[in-house]
């Protein structure tokens, strides 16, 4: 176990516990709501998931949903990692973006080789962040490989973790660079207290820096490899949903949290409502009826994102070898990610416009929703033009843009 200051807490004795099914996982989340949206403000304010709640999470066995079930977790898929994100955030946004960022990250190991794996997950209760652009060099070594003057941002939830899977690319005289992910322990990172924001505070999406550290090699992944999703070829875990290319599905991690968000302000604004309907008489309850179409529409909105979604997740887990999923599935995917961002962006906000001088309030959840969800829709993942752009070049036969989206 790591001895670092971020080392996990002996909340609980042997192992943790693992879910048999998504609606198992899904309870768990559930009874977990009130306390976690007990503490969102008290989140937002100290810009960090409190270590309260992180215990909570990795005691549940939450943390490990898609983690396999050799290394003790559930090995469930994607569609049960949105609805668990989902629901945690419909509690607190930043919470629930943290879990999910931390909870995929554990699908995302598979890809590295065996001991590195064992390295990491051979420890249940470890959690591990990311910086997927790090500046710095990094030069092949005997042995591995040596990180120089590295630094990035956007590294949610690297309070808690133990270890950060950075992307870098290999230096070699003579040879284009070498897009690698490697594995470094958390005692290797410098962090960096810059994350002040308009929404989202409570992600602590801080920025880290690794002045010099040496990564042995099995420690270490192409970009390529990962691509493929065939990285690991000795074959720790070949269950399907380990074999899936990372960049085609990484996004699952990350787009329950505006859905529940989203979720969120629809019960936000009902709880807010309702009260004042009350000592309505008919004739100013029937003024009401366009706040009613409002609340109505959004809801069905996010229902609708929701089943784009969950359907692409099904269809990934279900898919028995990557190459089963044509080319046109796979672009609809992060047209589904995309989509479903904007629209939960549109139908909060749509709900803030309705709550009115009610709404702007600091201590109005739903200006906190608000904020949040506007913040998670920025994320690059989300990019409406390059999502679309895509989608409507594969479905008319042409192949992919050169031009996607930057990391910012």
């Amino acid at each position: 176990m790591s001895t670092s200051p971020n080392a996990p807490a002996d909340s609980a004795a042997g192992e943790l516990p693992a879910f048999a099914t998504h609606d198992d996982a899904v309870a768990a989340a559930r009874a977990m709501h009130e306390s976690i949206r007990s503490r969102a403000v008290q989140t937002e304010s100290d810009r960090i998931v409190s270590a309260q709640t992180i215990n909570e999470l990795r005691n549940s066995g939450l943390f490990n949903i898609v983690t396999p079930r050799l290394f003790g977790g559930s090995e469930l898929g994607f569609a049960t990692l949105v609805e668990v994100t989902a629901e945690l955030a419909s509690a607190c946004g930043s919470t629930g973006w943290v879990f999910g960022v931390l909870a995929g990250h554990s699908w995302m190991l598979n890809l590295f080789p065996l001991q590195a794996q064992r390295d990491v997950m051979g420890d249940d209760r470890a959690l591990t962040a990311t910086v997927f652009r790090l500046g710095g060099t990094v030069t092949e070594v005997d042995g591995g490989y040596e990180l120089v003057g590295g630094e990035g941002r956007f590294c949610s939830g690297i309070d808690h973790a133990q270890w950060v899977i950075v992307g870098n690319a290999v230096q070699r005289e003579g040879q284009p660079p070498e897009p690698r992910f490697f594995v470094v322990p958390i005692a290797d990172v410098e962090v960096i207290d810059d994350w002040f924001t308009a929404g989202m505070r409570g992600t602590g999406s801080r920025s880290i820096r690794i002045a010099r550290t040496f990564i042995p090699a099995h420690r270490s992944v192409s970009v390529k490899e990962m691509m493929s999703g065939q990285s690991d070829a000795a074959g720790s875990v070949r269950a399907p949903i380990y074999r899936m290319p990372f960049q085609n599905v990484t996004p699952f991690s990350l787009i329950g949290a505006p859905l529940g968000m989203a979720r969120g302000a629809i019960r936000s604004f009902s709880d807010g409502l309702c009260p004042r309907l009350k000592s309505f008489d008919s004739e100013q309850m029937a003024e009401q009826s366009t706040t009613m179409s409002r609340l109505a529409q959004a809801s069905a909105e996010i229902d609708a994102a929701f089943a784009l979604v969950r359907e692409d997740a099904r269809m990934v887990d279900s898919a028995a070898d990557p190459k089963t999923i044509s080319a046109l599935q796979w672009s609809r995917i992060p047209r589904d990610w995309a989509f479903a961002a904007q629209t939960a962006r549109r139908a909060v906000n749509s709900l803030f416009e309705a709550a009115g001088g009610t709404g702007i309030y600091n201590d109005s959840e739903l200006q906190r929703v608000w904020r949040d969800a506007n913040s998670a829709a920025q994320h690059f993942a989300f990019t409406w033009d390059s999502a679309m752009t895509n989608y409507g070049r594969t479905a008319l036969g042409l192949p992919p843009s050169k031009f996607g989206p930057k990391g910012r």
